[in-house]
């Protein structure tokens, strides 16, 4: 009654409502996909790693729907920049969906899509936690000398040089208060596009970075207007995936239960924080899922042989989000106790919104 039989093996419909719901949050609140996270734990679960990466394509894509409309209600999108990514998004999905196919055909699906999130994920996590404890010691320095500190601080200056590209055409985007050359936009797009379409996710926890240290914009705006080109690249994604024989539409159809919820807490919930809050989360959330994808990784060249390791995967898949999730509430109620004057840990004022 509460399971179902994916590629010949019974998959239990709590796990999916379960994921569904927390990657709903965690993606409302960093505004990415969570394809990265879901794609290796359907895996584990017992999904081919093509159907893998095309059920959470077509989950994606009804997430970012829900999480897009809190977000424009709060105010963090960019439609210049989203609409000028567009383009790329959709050649990019083409391509990673082809590249995707193709290892489906050689029967090397599953392994070539865990070493290629382990390596990705890695470098990004490395990269973004730098920065941004970086910033957060600025903004500790500013509070500490009585500065006013803004809603977003980063203390990276590779945007300026993208900025400073001079390749015509260029966009004026009202929202971010930057112009840049539009090929730049697109390459993102085409990169991010890429891997949106091969690992069966929305690309958001590439292009999140990619808006915040190439483009420039506040990691609230990235937030939001990620979440439209999810829409855009998860949609033609399922679609492309669906063509293809690759989506299970139970599993779709449980995650979304789930994520309807957990999507609005998420994208709420950035209102309560500054933008260096939101850059942790996804440097954190991208470490625990490079752990649970190498396990995974390990799990799937060894044949499945040892079991233990698929159990201790599943567990740290679920555990991962789980944490994520707290850590996200945590952060909401530190904001809500630090807004009426109340103590909170002194590494948190910096990171939250007084009212």
């Amino acid at each position: 009654m509460f399971d179902f039989t994916v590629a010949g093996h019974v998959v239990p419909v709590f796990l999916l409502v379960l994921t569904g719901f927390t990657v709903g949050i965690v993606g409302g609140f960093i505004g990415v996909g969570g394809g990265y996270m879901v794609t290796p734990a359907l895996i584990v679960f017992g999904f081919p790693g093509y159907m893998a990466s095309g059920t959470d394509a077509c989950h994606i894509a009804g997430k970012a729907v829900i999480s897009s409309i809190r977000h424009r209600q709060l105010g963090n999108i960019d439609w210049v920049i989203a609409l000028s990514m567009v383009g790329g998004t959709m050649l990019g999905v083409e391509l990673g969906v082809r590249l995707l196919n193709y290892t489906k055909a050689i029967g090397l699906s599953g392994v070539v899509l865990l070493a290629a999130s382990v390596a990705v994920m890695l470098g990004l996590f490395i990269y973004t936690q730098v920065e941004t404890q970086k910033s957060h010691k600025k903004m500790d320095e500013d509070s500490k000398a009585g500065r006013e500190i803004g809603r977003d601080v980063k203390v990276s200056k590779i945007p300026l040089f993208f900025q400073s590209i001079p390749i015509r055409p260029f966009i004026k985007a009202g929202k971010a208060r930057l112009v840049i050359s539009m090929w730049v936009i697109v390459i993102v797009g085409v990169i991010t596009g890429v891997l949106a379409g091969f690992l069966g996710v929305g690309g958001g926890f590439i292009r999140v970075p990619a808006l915040v240290y190439v483009v420039g914009t506040t990691s609230h705006l990235a937030v939001g207007t990620d979440l439209v080109e999810i829409v855009v690249s998860g949609g033609y994604g399922a679609l492309r995936q669906s063509m293809s024989g690759n989506v299970d539409f139970m599993a779709v159809f449980f995650m979304i239960i789930g994520a309807m919820l957990g999507a609005q807490f998420g994208s709420l919930a950035t209102s309560f924080v500054r933008g260096p809050a939101i850059r942790y989360i996804l440097s954190y959330s991208l470490i625990l899922a490079t752990v649970g994808a190498a396990m995974r990784l390990v799990y799937v060249l060894t044949g499945g042989t040892v079991e233990w390791l698929s159990f201790v995967a599943v567990v740290f898949t679920l555990g991962e989000m789980i944490f994520l999730c707290l850590f996200i509430i945590s952060l909401v109620w530190f904001s809500i106790r630090h807004q009426h004057g109340k103590t909170v840990p002194p590494w948190v004022p910096p990171l939250v919104v007084k009212a």
